[in-house]
């Protein structure tokens, strides 16, 4: 349950307010106004990255939305297991799938962000609230950046996939995972791959830098929120580089406990995914 984190209550409509144990009252949210004034690109050191995962560490503390993410996550995995199990055939797609879903991590985390908006503006953070984003007109940009991110992901299993079939997949015979480290082929395959994927993740996570925080916050369209990301992450070269380094670190040990610590990565670094895009864009 996401608690009351104290602050200001101010109600438009106080007849739909509803009560809350302890006689404290959620504010109820239907459009949430969007961030207005000029914007300004800020240059922002390492230390911004430090304050930004420490304030999201204090948000997953407060919201505790770890649920939601056990809820998401072990259905896919296990689909991703007993799909394997059935076909071997796509054994060599499990570490593309994995790797490739930090491409739309930036789309899966928009609901913490969504989270630490509506506290840092109304002093209360409420699932109908946070929410109530979704049902604005801005909705119309989120779902347009999400589903590029998620092309951008066809792209690289389909991309994957071929490389794989021009080098690893020529070889008859032996285990996959025996031709993998032991064959010039497999070790073709890395190298390719891992360049490749560098080439894709850097992609991703220029245009999800501040993207979806930008949709959440003001009324853009697609365009003027991935130009905006990109010069974004052009004006912080080392930030931006060091951010993908993060986001890549706590996926890779979130994963590494049976996907165990995804349920607190996971949530963190899509609160601290806010807190960086206020630092580096300057608005009202």
């Amino acid at each position: 349950m996401i608690a009351s984190l104290g602050g200001s209550r101010n109600f438009a409509d106080p007849d739909k307010a509803r009560g809350y144990p302890g006689a404290d009252q959620y504010p109820h949210t239907i459009y949430p106004e969007a961030a207005a004034g000029p914007i300004r690109i800020q240059h922002a050191g390492m230390g911004a990255i430090f304050a930004a995962l420490r304030a999201g560490i204090a948000d997953w503390r407060a919201f505790r939305t770890d649920i939601a993410v056990h809820v998401v996550i072990y259905p896919l995995a296990g689909a991703l297991l007993a799909g394997v199990i059935l076909d071997r055939a796509l054994l060599p797609f499990i570490f593309p799938i994995c790797a490739g879903l930090a491409l739309i991590g930036p789309a899966g985390t928009i609901w913490f962000a969504a989270l630490s908006r509506q506290h840092e503006r109304d002093g209360t953070a409420t699932a109908d609230a946070a929410a109530a984003i979704f049902d604005s007109p801005r909705r119309l940009t989120v779902q347009r950046l999400a589903l590029l991110l998620i092309g951008l992901f066809a792209l690289w299993i389909v991309s994957a996939g071929v490389l794989y079939s021009i080098t690893l997949g020529r070889l008859a015979g032996g285990a996959f995972f025996s031709n993998l480290f032991t064959t010039a082929a497999g070790y073709e395959m890395l190298a390719l791959g891992i360049l490749l994927g560098a080439g894709f993740a850097l992609v991703a996570l220029m245009i999800g830098l501040v993207g979806f925080q930008l949709a959440l916050d003001r009324e853009m369209s697609v365009g003027a929120v991935i130009s905006t990301s990109l010069h974004t992450a052009t004006a912080n070269p080392l930030l931006t580089l060091a951010w993908g380094g993060v986001v890549v670190a706590g996926l890779v040990i979130g994963a590494l406990p049976g996907l165990l610590g995804l349920s607190l990565t996971i949530p963190i670094l899509g609160h601290a995914s806010w807190h960086l895009y206020r630092q580096l864009i300057a608005g009202e």
